[in-house]
C-alpha cells in the first residue's frame, strides 16, 4: 500500500503546476495533457452511465403487459425439418390460451417451451405469438456493467494512447533540444589546438 502512495505523492509533484524555473515548457504542456486526459476519463462516467441504463432497459419489469407466461398444452411430439431447420429446429405442436380466453395452436420452437411433463409454460406476446422470456434481472445487471465498462475502457485507453503520443513527440522535441545543447556546449567548451 505504502508503494501505492509513494507512487501517486510523485505523480502529483511531477504534473504539479508550479512556478520551478527549471521547468521546461514541454513539461508544463504535458501536465496540461495528463490533466485533460484525467478530466476527459471523469467525463466518460455520464455516457458510461448512459450506456449503462439502455442496456438495462429498465429490466424485466420494463414492459409490464408485453409479455404473459400462459400454460400450454404439448399436442405432437417435436420435429425438426431439414427444410425450416433454421426456424422450428426441435419445434413441437401446442396449443394455448390467450389471457383473454381464445385458444391458439402452432408450432413453437422447444427452446421457447418452459416443460412440466405434457404440460409447459409459454411465453407470448400482446398478439398471442410465442416469444422468448423475458431477460432475468442478473442477466440485465450483467449486460448494464459490461456496457459501462466497455465505454470507460475505451475513454481509459483512449486518454492513455493520446498521452502516450504526446509524450512521444515531446519527448523527441526534448531530446533534440539537448542533442542541440550538447553540441553547443561542445563548440563553447571544446579546447582548440593550434
Amino acid at each position: 500500500m505504502r508503494s501505492i502512495a509513494v507512487w501517486v505523492v510523485a505523480g502529483l509533484r511531477r504534473y504539479r503546476p508550479d512556478r520551478n524555473p527549471l521547468r521546461r515548457r514541454s513539461d508544463r504542456v504535458e501536465a496540461g495533457f495528463v490533466a485533460a486526459a484525467l478530466v476527459a476519463v471523469l467525463l466518460a462516467v455520464w455516457p458510461a452511465a448512459l450506456a449503462a441504463r439502455a442496456a438495462y432497459g429498465g429490466g424485466p419489469a420494463a414492459a409490464p403487459g408485453a409479455r404473459h407466461l400462459v400454460e400450454a398444452t404439448l399436442t405432437g411430439e417435436a420435429t425438426a425439418s431439414a427444410a425450416d431447420a433454421h426456424v422450428l429446429l426441435g419445434a413441437t405442436a401446442a396449443r394455448w390460451t390467450l389471457p383473454d380466453g381464445e385458444v391458439r395452436e402452432g408450432m413453437v420452437p422447444a427452446a421457447l417451451l418452459l416443460r412440466d411433463g405434457p404440460r409447459a409454460r409459454l411465453w407470448i406476446d400482446d398478439v398471442g405469438r410465442p416469444v422468448t422470456p423475458p431477460p432475468h434481472r442478473a442477466e440485465m445487471t450483467a449486460r448494464a456493467g459490461l456496457a459501462a465498462s466497455g465505454v470507460m475502457a475505451a475513454a481509459v485507453a483512449l486518454a492513455a494512447a493520446c498521452l502516450v503520443l504526446t509524450r512521444r513527440r515531446l519527448d523527441r522535441a526534448r531530446y533534440q533540444a539537448w542533442d542541440a545543447a550538447w553540441a553547443d556546449a561542445d563548440q563553447r567548451w571544446r579546447r582548440h589546438r593550434i
